[in-house]
């Protein structure tokens, strides 16, 4: 398994669960949509710039060209994690619409016990990034990360400082800004690679909640 195959799982499930929330709204209004906790475009980011956010969701929204587009990975490397999160059970094709669908259940279990171990992170130099795991906006006020300096993905349009983490992948910082939820998930998964016993498990519960009941 690789990093960006988590990556790519993650997507997966932001796309699904935005592909449900059009369909409980259908017939509604689009300010409807607009203002659901997974468009939540108007909330602070970590980035200077204001990049576009994802289209609606679609089947096409599924294909490796438009993946490719959204998370900066290539095409071939797509392809190639789709094919391995098949074969360890962690991706399944849906017979009735032909979509990948993620085993959110093993993800979370994966990502809770093992994640730290496969993909470990340190704190780093000091950067201008965005923030990430405990300083996100998803977490402020609820965990308290010991002293001072915050935690950033290294990028130029980054609007704080902090002490530089390496994302799961590359391309995290430029998917992250075209995908609010995505940015959500990723900064969670971050604190708990980074937390203590405590934190991670506040962090993991929260994942866990967003992803199992949305």
């Amino acid at each position: 398994m690789k990093s960006q195959d988590v990556l790519l799982l993650i997507k997966l499930i932001c796309l699904e669960q935005r592909e449900r929330l059009q369909q409980r709204l259908e017939g509604e209004t689009a300010e409807r949509i607009k203002h659901s906790d997974l468009y939540a475009s108007e909330q602070w980011r970590g980035w200077e710039d204001h990049a576009e956010q994802d289209p609606p969701v679609h089947h096409d929204s599924y294909s490796v060209r438009a993946l490719q587009a959204s998370l900066g990975i290539s095409k071939t490397e797509i392809a190639s994690a789709l094919k391995r999160c098949q074969q360890i059970g962690l991706l399944r094709v849906d017979p009735n619409n032909q979509l990948p669908r993620v085993n959110s259940k093993a993800l979370l279990g994966f990502i809770e016990h093992g994640l730290r171990y496969v993909f470990p992170v340190k704190p780093a130099e000091i950067v201008r990034g965005i923030p990430t795991s405990f300083s996100a906006p998803v977490l402020q006020g609820t965990l308290m990360s010991g002293g001072d300096l915050i935690h950033v993905w290294p990028d130029a349009y980054g609007n704080r400082k902090g002490q530089s983490i390496t994302p799961l992948f590359r391309t995290v910082p430029g998917a992250v800004k075209k995908d609010p939820l995505l940015y959500e998930y990723l900064a969670l998964i971050d604190a708990i690679r980074l937390g203590n016993a405590r934190e991670a498990n506040l962090a993991n519960q929260m994942l866990r909640e967003k992803v199992l009941q949305a």
